[in-house]
């Protein structure tokens, strides 16, 4: 990639089909030159060669035109953000098929208002970087953490859905396994050298059995704040019709409770208590001073408008042809 004034060529060396110029100006002159003998013989003026400068401009620019659209420029913005570079935190959404559930037909569910708490989290934690992940029994990285609120809102309302990633296998019951919190620690998903680091997840609770080995992988590793989306009576609707094989699982908070203090949190927070969710985690990031970097990325691709502006001089030498 080559940037010149702000501008970036992602594909610099296509612009080497300038050089096709060459094969219109030769057809031009070798025209030009059969022209002037026929006018010799029929010993008519010749125009001159002022009169032939605005087809050979013509002839010139259309291929540039298109060779520096083939070098795809792009504008390149840059922008200081400030973030801290001490912590960072994930937003994990529990994406099965429980998540479906809702109060009525039609209605809110509790993926929908997971999704809503993220984006108000994201709004109350805007100097901590924060990434989303999904889980049912594994869990997968959507985005990595960013402060750009522009980018979390996309990936929650575009990438966020159920059974995303679908199960590794068939289960007969539930799906859900909190095991899948371990990879969030053990692997790569939050930057080296973070020293505070939050793990906010969003689900009913429906899991099958947490493993108390949880705490030997995710206490004091990562702060964790569980916060239950569930309501009684909740049905999973098909077509406005009940799922008679699923039922929600009054336990579920208590199950939740168990986990949140099992991995080193005092208890889960009911999703009508975010207030109280989002205290907790701004009291686990705790408060610190930001950096600020340049943030440069390619924002305005210009190729197309080079493409249409080749209108010209091509829709010039259609005119001069007719006349």
């Amino acid at each position: 990639m080559v940037a010149l004034f702000g501008i970036s060529f992602l594909t610099p060396l296509n612009a080497l089909f300038v050089l096709a110029a060459a094969v219109p100006l030769a057809a031009l002159a070798l025209t030009e030159r059969r022209a002037d003998q026929i006018r010799r013989i029929l010993r008519l003026q010749s125009p001159g060669r002022r009169a032939l400068m605005p087809i050979a401009i013509a002839l010139v620019l259309l291929p540039t035109l298109v060779a520096v659209a083939a070098a795809q420029p792009v504008v390149v913005r840059e922008q200081f953000v400030s973030e801290r570079a001490d912590a960072q935190a994930f937003v994990l959404f529990d994406t099965s098929l429980s998540m479906r559930a809702t109060g009525r037909p039609g209605g809110p569910t509790r993926l929908l208002r997971a999704k809503r708490l993220a984006l108000r989290l994201q709004r109350s934690l805007t100097d901590v970087p924060m990434g989303i992940a999904s889980m049912t029994d594994r869990s997968l990285p959507i985005i990595m953490p960013t402060t750009d609120p522009a980018l979390f809102r996309r990936a929650v309302e575009q990438s966020v859905a159920i059974n995303e990633p679908p199960p590794s296998q068939q289960y007969t019951s539930r799906a859900t396994t909190f095991a899948a919190l371990v990879p969030l620690v053990e692997s790569h998903f939050f930057s080296q050298g973070v020293q505070r680091r939050l793990l906010i997840v969003l689900t009913d609770g429906e899991s099958t059995r947490i493993s108390p080995l949880l705490k030997l992988t995710l206490h004091r590793r990562v702060a964790p704040v569980f916060i239950h989306v569930w309501e009684p009576g909740e049905k999973i609707y098909s077509k406005r019709r009940a799922d008679r094989r699923y039922a929600a699982d009054p336990s579920s908070g208590k199950a939740l409770d168990e986990l949140a203090e099992i991995t080193g949190s005092t208890h889960a927070y009911d999703e009508k208590s975010i207030s109280a969710a989002t205290h907790a985690a701004r009291d686990a990031v705790g408060r610190a001073g930001t950096q600020t970097h340049i943030d440069a990325y390619a924002r305005i691709a210009l190729a197309p408008w080079f493409i249409l502006g080749g209108i010209l001089p091509l829709g010039f030498l259609f005119w001069r042809r007719t006349l």
